[in-house]
């Protein structure tokens, strides 16, 4: 293992020394441009550091600083348009927070520097996703003043929303059935008296929730709603949209999937499996919990913190880490071919003094071969083709963030330092590239083949023999394919968008009321007095809205897909 690393090493240091006099041959003025990147987990801020900036100073000789992004982002994007000084590269979001800037008139119009952003007009994969820009969100200007990101097709075994738990642990509960959610709280609950406490001696808790992520509604209780084919963000996270039924409601009505996981943590409250930080912590809290091994179910396919090293998952005298155990009932969402793209966006600011920067960015940014390098490292040192696939060979790097850092000749730092400041580019991970093979490692025939971990081969053999929870999922007929209408919706006139964000708040407020209300009297109280506050508010009038919009890009749609 040594060997190879060192000999990833003195091919990186190859390639750079062949690479650099390209560079070298255009004098350039060093530059650097500020960003805001709503879309960006980290609470990060500061010059881009590691091996990704080291490319791009490479590359163009600038450099980004990065505003924080961390709690509140739609808030600190609110303070930057009021006070007329948004950063030179930004990142938004979500469509409402788009159409925000869009109304201020702060963003450049992109197609008018078409000839400087070739990467965007001139790539026919970007094609779909620049006309619908320029024609349906661009506020009836014709302008691209928004570039969608995540461009092309949906990779196969990709599922975002699936439900996780500790494998020591459930082996050791008797690996019971799980027919339907509610059935996750028994289980759980024969887990946690398993296994109380960590080696540490920290207590253990069933489920644990974050809510500086919280929009309009408790984000990590609706979106358990994904696990059932229900859209509960795209449309709208005040609607409850069923990709499989193509019919959507109010996510406050009283057969809503919303009270159903509502009562879901209320009753994992009730028997004291849920975290009581639940309300008030950071996603950075849970996430160190999930790594310390203190929660047993997670909601998300990649939330497990470092818990699933290989360390964990292959020590044979106890195979342990998060592992997917799905529920009978369960239609896990599928994202669909994101013609379009997905409603996160890049936009450059209008008043920008560093244009000429920003858009070379930009560009830069929507270059596939860049966006193969920000997700897979260097050939020769992260990867590198055997037998004519490509390879990774820093395993324990590029899946455990581990202390194992990338060579200083090309920039150093670990490897989520490429794409992860950016969470998003432009070409969509499993967009194929000349190869023949997908923009990211994470679909490659030797990724979804290499040797498993001794808990994926037990899960596997657990799900009929199956080498991908895919195959599990699409032979059991429990797929949810989404449709590329999610992202198809006008966004609200500024009225409307008062009435959500006033019911978004009374959401907030009693939706965490309800989870850790006193008995069941309480949460039914909770809820009608949130429903009836949410209707007081106009929350018909904005359901009525996204039916109509909705029924639109139904029809739409038709014209993409």
């Amino acid at each position: 293992m040594k060997k190879q690393f060192l000999s990833a090493l003195l091919a990186g240091s190859m390639l750079a020394a062949l690479a650099a006099p390209a560079f070298a041959e255009e004098e350039r003025e060093e530059a650097t441009i500020s960003a805001f990147i709503m879309q960006s987990v980290t609470g990060e801020s500061g010059i881009w550091q590691g091996w990704g900036a080291q490319k791009l100073y490479d590359d163009l000789k600038i450099k980004i600083d990065f505003d924080p992004t961390g709690n509140e982002v739609e808030t600190k994007l609110q303070q930057y348009l009021i006070g007329g000084d948004l950063p030179d590269l930004v990142g938004l979001k979500a469509l409402d927070q788009a159409q925000l800037a869009m109304d201020a008139d702060t963003l450049l119009p992109l197609d008018e520097y078409a000839d400087k952003l070739p990467n965007i007009f001139e790539n026919e994969l970007y094609a779909n996703a620049v006309k619908y820009s320029e024609d349906f969100t661009s506020n009836g200007t014709g302008h691209l003043y928004i570039m969608p990101v995540a461009i092309g097709p949906t990779s196969y075994n990709s599922y975002n929303w699936v439900p996780l738990l500790q494998w020591d642990a459930y082996k050791n509960a008797g690996m019971p059935e799980v027919g339907t959610l509610e059935d996750y709280l028994d289980v759980v609950e024969k887990m946690v008296e398993y296994k109380p406490q960590t080696e540490a001696g920290e207590k253990v808790y069933g489920f644990s929730l974050f809510s500086d992520w919280d929009n309009l509604t408790a984000l990590e209780i609706s979106t358990l709603s994904f696990m059932y084919g229900i859209d509960t963000e795209y449309v709208s996270p005040l609607m409850e949209t069923n990709v499989i039924t193509r019919e959507t409601k109010s996510l406050l009505a009283d057969d809503s999937f919303y009270k159903r996981a509502l009562k879901f943590y209320f009753d994992a409250n009730q028997r004291g499996l849920l975290d009581p930080d639940s309300m008030t912590q950071t996603y950075d809290e849970l996430s160190a919990k999930m790594s310390a091994g203190r929660i047993m179910f997670s909601w998300f396919s990649w939330l497990t913190g470092s818990y699933n090293s290989r360390d964990n998952t292959d020590n044979p005298d106890k195979v342990d880490g998060l592992a997917s155990v799905v529920a009978k009932d369960m239609k896990l969402y599928n994202a669909p071919y994101q013609s379009i793209g997905r409603n996160w966006y890049f936009a450059i600011s209008k008043d920008t003094e560093n244009l000429d920067a920003a858009l070379e960015v930009l560009n830069w940014l929507y270059d596939p071969e860049v966006c193969f390098y920000l997700t897979n490292g260097p050939q020769g040192v992260t990867w590198d083709y055997v037998d004519g696939e490509p390879v990774i060979l820093m395993e324990d790097a590029v899946v455990n963030n581990s202390e194992l850092l990338m060579p200083e000749d090309i920039g150093g730092g670990a490897f989520r330092d490429g794409v992860y400041a950016f969470n998003t580019l432009g070409p969509q991970a499993a967009t194929l590239m000349e190869d023949g093979f997908t923009l990211s490692y994470r679909y490659w025939p030797s990724w979804l083949r290499r040797n498993p971990t001794l808990m994926k081969q037990e899960v596997n053999e657990m799900l009929g023999g199956v080498t991908t929870l895919a195959e599990y999922i699409q032979a059991n007929d429990m797929e949810a394919n989404s449709t590329q209408a999610v992202n198809m919706i006008a966004p609200l006139s500024d009225d409307l968008q008062l009435i959500a964000t006033q019911i978004g708040e009374i959401v907030k407020k009693y939706s965490w009321q309800m989870v850790y209300a006193s008995d069941e009297a309480q949460f039914e109280s909770l809820w009608e007095t949130m429903t009836s506050e949410a209707k007081e508010l106009g929350l018909d009038q904005l359901t009525e809205y996204y039916e109509a919009e909705w029924a639109k890009a139904l029809e739409l749609v038709k014209d993409y897909e």
